[in-house]
């Protein structure tokens, strides 16, 4: 299998995705969805063995408040 680098950008709209399409709007249930993603990305090594695997995970948690934003208000 090829390693690629991975996109935090990509990343981020992958998990905003799957979290809009599971109904996850809290800040535990986007944690819990970027710790799934990026641990299934992890496993079957989609990326080459320097990724900080800490930092993007916290990167990408960080990036909740800009999700939120735009979660639509019932």
């Amino acid at each position: 299998m090829e390693n690629i680098t991975i996109d935090l950008p990509a990343m981020f709209e992958e998990i905003k995705e799957r979290a809009f399409a599971e109904g996850a709007f809290t800040h535990e249930e986007w944690s819990a969805i970027v710790d799934e993603v990026l641990d299934a990305k992890q496993a079957v090594g989609e990326s080459h063995d320097d990724v900080d695997w800490e930092e993007m995970r916290d990167a990408l948690r960080a990036r909740y408040d800009e999700f939120e934003s735009e979660v639509p208000v019932a």
